[in-house]
């Protein structure tokens, strides 16, 4: 059970065919059945619901469910339940009823210094949270069809007419035709949030935001303004709650009615300037949540409507399938690439070690003459020959270990005993004053099925790289650490409190050859790390901060049987 301490937590309709609210939650014992009478927090007018169906109790920022006796049951996650704790994006199941379970995002824990929402160059967004209860919900994909084939909303028999639904039809065609023949994802985002701020008059500010797999932080990567001197001041505030729910549960989400708000009435000037409409959509891809669209109003006089979050949606869609044409075309121009480049390497590095084989002879003569004559000259140049070798040999045998494609002997392995046997290994390869290494690892006793060699390659290569990371701090710490998630997800995590990863370089410290060690790097490490994970169906993840440290996590999918 996840921990939520001074948060909200909501309840909301599930599936979001239509839009709705989110329901906050405010009591300590919210009661939730089919009777109007008191005691009674969440009605529910439909025979399939008890009276009294079930109370979600609220306990030191602590949230679980509990069946109060009801005919037809309580299920959670699709399993019938008596009492069972609640996570955020949890499906409640209340007779005919279904909702979604929603608390506000959480930092990460597992930096050392709370990490913050990323920036770009030229524009920031920093976060801060807003009350839920003033946003209304739409599946996204039923919002984008909704944009071509009105439905009635509201419980009305037809459908409210949008007055500028047809000039906008017009303009997301001329959107259509202009990006048929782009190659770059770029331009897509770039027409995408133009269209937006033609279209929809309200409009003040038009984001693509995305979130950067390997270490979960939100980037701008592009952005319009209606008044350029905007760009000046301080950062866009962003509700990361907000984006995390349109990421999971892909909703279009738009906040309205902001000059009816309560904080309105009794508020000074400062405070009205705070308050803003939203409008937030995913740009759903064939596979995954590509980024996130998002554009603010401040004005309290035209904020926001349903119509034009439907129009964002059906525009959020436009982009995403123009960005799978490209990446699809991409693919199969890579494929080609990689398929030489592999061939390459490999050849490649068999003529080097050919030829470390050659010097190696050489080297063993040198020693030879070297004991028999003082030649200072020649023992000097010879280290710097030797350290070349040695870098060459490093390089060949990353190269042939990136390049050949292993089958992987999985077995199940008890990996806290793996971890623990190679502890000594860990301490003899950085041991130096100040350094400490820590282990925080599951008592579940995680019997998980992996292959052996390559996880413990893997994990060296991560403590290794956290070791150089600290190489200059007074107190250097290591933390390993293993985790297994609700969703049977097994997490290993080596965090330092070294120098960080600066965000130019955190897009490519999984590139190959890329490494910040100069000539003592071969820039294999980390892709070879991601080669074995991704091979056993999993992620390689990180979070990093430039001076406060860095946490990589390998995450392996859930164990089946």
């Amino acid at each position: 059970m996840q921990k939520h301490e001074d948060q909200m937590a909501y309840l909301i309709p599930y599936p979001i065919e239509s839009f709705a609210k989110p329901v906050l939650i405010e009591a300590a014992h919210t009661v939730i059945g089919r009777s109007p009478e008191a005691g009674i927090h969440i009605q529910i007018a439909e025979k399939s619901i008890s009276r009294k169906h079930a109370c979600i109790h609220s306990t030191d920022g602590l949230y679980a469910i509990e069946d109060l006796g009801s005919q037809n049951g309580t299920f959670l996650n699709g399993e019938r339940i008596r009492k069972a704790p609640l996570n955020s994006h949890d499906k409640i199941a209340i007779g005919n009823r279904t909702f979604l379970f929603l608390v506000q995002a959480e930092p990460a824990v597992d930096l050392p210094v709370e990490p913050s929402i990323d920036t770009s160059e030229t524009i920031a967004i920093s976060p801060e949270e807003m009350d839920l209860s003033d946003v209304w919900a739409q599946n996204a994909d039923d919002a984008a069809r909704g944009f071509l084939n009105p439905v009635a909303d509201d419980h009305t028999d037809t459908p409210s007419p949008d007055p500028l639904a047809l000039p906008r039809l017009a303009l997301l065609y001329q959107l259509s035709e202009n990006l048929r023949n782009t190659s770059r994802i770029k331009d897509v985002y770039d027409e995408g949030i133009a269209l937006i701020m033609e279209a929809i008059p309200a409009a003040e500010k038009a984001l693509v935001v995305k979130r950067s797999v390997p270490d979960e932080t939100y980037n701008v990567v592009a952005f319009k303004l209606r008044d350029p001197q905007q760009l000046v001041g301080d950062a866009i505030p962003v509700s990361h709650t907000v984006f995390e729910w349109v990421l999971t549960e892909r909703v279009t989400l738009v906040s309205q009615n902001i000059s009816a708000d309560q904080r309105f009435q009794n508020s000074d000037s400062i405070r009205i300037q705070d308050l803003r409409s939203i409008i937030c959509v995913p740009i759903t891809g064939k596979n995954n949540v590509i980024g996130l669209l998002y554009a603010q109003s401040n004005s309290l006089l035209n904020p926001f409507t349903k119509d034009d979050a439907v129009f964002a949606s059906a525009v959020g869609n436009e982009m995403a399938l123009n960005i799978d044409n490209i990446r699809l075309q991409k693919k199969l121009l890579r494929n080609e690439r990689m398929a030489a480049i592999g061939l390459t390497v490999s050849n490649l590095a068999h003529n080097i070690k050919n030829l470390m084989a050659v010097h190696s002879g050489a080297a063993q003569l040198m020693d030879i003459h070297i004991k028999e004559k003082d030649y200072p000259q020649i023992v000097d140049k010879w280290r710097w020959i030797a350290q070349s070798f040695s870098g060459l040999g490093r390089l060949a045998n990353d190269m042939l270990e990136y390049a050949k494609g292993d089958e992987l002997y999985v077995k199940h392995v008890d990996v806290n005993k793996l971890i623990r046997a190679n502890r000594q290994v860990f301490e003899d390869s950085f041991s130096r004053d100040g350094l400490q290494l820590k282990y925080a690892l599951t008592s579940q006793n995680p019997l998980w099925p992996l292959d052996e060699v390559h996880f413990q390659r893997a994990l060296l290569n991560l403590v290794l790289n956290a070791a150089d990371a600290v190489r200059d701090k007074k107190k250097g710490r290591i933390r390993i650490r293993t985790t297994v998630r609700k969703d049977r997800q097994l997490i290993v995590s080596v965090a330092d409190n070294g120098c960080g990863i600066p965000n130019k370089k955190k897009g490519k410290v999984l590139e190959l050859f890329f490494t910040t060690k100069g000539s003592l790097g071969t820039g294999l490490g980390l892709p070879m790390v991601q080669k074995f994970i991704e091979k056993s169906g999993g992620q390689l993840k990180f979070q990093s901060k430039e001076g406060a440290g860095s946490v990589f996590k390998m995450i392996f999918p859930k164990k089946t049987g």
